[in-house]
């Protein structure tokens, strides 16, 4: 079988070109036929509706719209950028930097607000539920996307370089979106930290092995499991590390190719980013959506109007058992260990309960990147032991009715 030139892609067919644009148009009209729907309803509930009722309708609407919108906006520039006559479409990936005039008519699509909507528990399926990967609809950027420079033969042939440059680049965007918007608490350099874990080699690998890119991949001899042998017996192989770093690459080239694709090509992505990476973020994520254990704690005597969901636990916890005679404190629980997933320090924290008879009561343990968040998640597991946290909320209404009646005999 020949092998197929660049120019047999050089054009888009105009019938292909206007199916897709009837299919966009289509979406938008059905999306702004149900909106129109939905605000007539309203009216017929009220002759003036609420503007909250207004702006609540169109958000709800925007996901749909937005997108098919964007479609459309895609289908105006490559209808604009493709010249009768002019190379393969390839010239996608370089015309990003701008042809040789530097008037280059498009740009890089840029993910919608509407497809970076923070993490929901929902969002996150078992590691092994994930969803197919999306395609690449460009057969040369498909290509390239797994071709290695030591492999790529012949003027103009695509490595995968470029490719994974770019598509590093919107996974740093990607992933710092959902993460600023759903962990809106953390400080920066935890931040930093989730984003790590997220698109550092041994997770990209990861997925690429998942999915058996790899066995797609046209790498050099020495990058296979089997490396490079000689005439006389002795090869030549990457280390783990270079072989991991490779692998990394595959994923972030291969996604690039998709999102470059085709118009819908970044919102495949994005639907697929979301969920592959809730897998790596599963407990950061459900536990952001746990109901505060400190809810119904309040402030005993209503000081300052503080609710006990907006103290820290070890306030919180201090204020519903701490009494005259009572000691709570929080001692370190042996050398702290190393994270499995930053590798820095992982801090254990045991709270304890001397007083009214009871001598090193623990309470709970807890563990986190540092003292003070082990501390308050030893805290907040001693509130979750309801029997023992009413015991000694009696022990300590006692003492505190004993202290009041001396005080007003």
């Amino acid at each position: 079988m020949s092998k197929r030139s660049f120019d047999e892609f050089s054009t888009i067919s105009e019938s292909s070109r206007y199916r897709s644009v009837l299919d966009h148009a289509e979406a938008l009209l059905k999306a702004a036929q149900s909106l129109k729907q939905d605000l007539e309803r309203l009216g017929n509930y009220s002759d003036s509706p609420s503007y909250e009722k207004i702006i609540l309708t169109l958000k709800q609407h925007n996901a749909q719209i937005s997108p098919a919108a964007q479609a459309l906006s895609y289908d105006e520039t490559a209808s604009v950028s493709t010249v009768p006559g002019s190379t393969h479409k390839i010239q996608k990936v370089d015309e990003h930097q701008g042809p040789s005039n530097g008037n280059s008519q498009s740009g890089l699509p840029i993910p919608h607000p509407a497809l970076l909507t923070k993490w929901t528990p929902q969002d996150v399926p078992n590691a092994d539920m994930l969803p197919p990967l999306p395609s690449v609809a460009d057969p040369i950027l498909e290509k390239a996307a797994r071709t290695h420079s030591g492999v790529a033969k012949g003027i103009g042939e695509m490595d995968y370089e470029r490719l994974e440059w770019i598509g590093d680049a919107y996974l740093y965007l990607v992933s710092s979106s959902l993460i600023y918007q759903t962990f809106p608490n953390l400080s920066a350099g935890r931040c930093s930290q989730l984003r790590e874990r997220l698109i550092k080699n041994e997770a990209l690998s990861g997925f690429t092995l998942r999915y058996n890119l790899d066995k797609r991949a046209r790498l050099p001899t020495e990058f296979q499991p089997g490396g490079r042998v000689s005439q006389t017996g002795a090869g030549t192989s990457v280390s783990a590390k270079e072989r991991k770093k490779i692998l990394g690459d595959l994923m972030e080239s291969y996604l690039a190719a998709a999102i470059l694709g085709d118009a819908d090509g970044l919102s495949r992505v994005v639907a697929w980013l979301k969920p592959a990476w809730g897998t790596l973020l599963k407990r950061e994520i459900i536990d952001e959506y746990k109901k505060p254990v400190t809810q119904g704690y309040s402030n005993p005597d209503g000081a300052g109007g503080h609710s006990g969901s907006d103290l820290p636990p070890k306030v919180v916890l201090s204020r519903a058992i701490g009494t005259k005679g009572v000691t709570i404190s929080y001692k370190d629980e042996g050398i702290p260990k190393k994270d499995k997933n930053s590798g820095l320090p992982w801090f254990t924290v045991g709270a304890y309960y001397d007083g009214l008879g009871e001598i090193n009561l623990n309470l709970g343990y807890g563990s986190g990147l540092s003292k003070k968040d082990a501390g308050n998640k030893a805290a907040l597991k001693a509130l979750e032991n309801k029997k023992l946290i009413k015991r000694l909320q009696r022990l300590k209404e006692s003492v505190d009715t004993t202290l009041a009646n001396a005080e007003n005999p």
